[in-house]
């Protein structure tokens, strides 16, 4: 099964009031979903594919040890995931995702150049992230 995203840009949810790509912060204990995904993706531009940061993310999310890395990715990828058009970057942080003919990600701020670059483009397939509110 591949869950991979090629040559496509996640605009940011058409309901998001984001006008600025922000650095997910919460006072809470444990990282949420948000801050994981952005510890992962900023600075590693198309270092790592859509599966790749899903299974990350739940394994730092769940706190599962790395020793039962290879069970615990046969039982998560046996279940059907949510893609990354559900992630609280694209969502709540102004941040769209832009996947390269590899099927890596990049993280790109609303406010940048490159996002409008990006949203223009007709060569690759545009889509939102998920509304908050249906």
């Amino acid at each position: 099964m591949n869950l991979n995203y090629y040559n496509t840009f996640i605009l940011i949810a058409e309901d998001s009031s984001a006008d600025h790509g922000e650095i997910p912060q919460t006072k809470r204990v444990t990282k949420t979903i948000g801050e994981i995904q952005f510890e992962l993706l900023n600075g590693h531009d198309y270092e790592y594919t859509q599966e790749q940061v899903l299974f990350e993310t739940h394994m730092r999310h769940k706190g599962i040890s790395e020793a039962n890395r290879a069970e615990e990715r046969n039982a998560f990828f046996a279940k059907n995931q949510a893609c990354m058009r559900t992630s609280p970057l694209g969502k709540r942080y102004g941040w769209g995702l832009h996947f390269n003919e590899d099927g890596y990600v990049k993280l790109v701020a609303v406010d940048s150049p490159e996002y409008r670059n990006l949203a223009g483009k007709e060569e690759i397939t545009i889509t939102h992230a998920m509304k908050s509110k249906r």
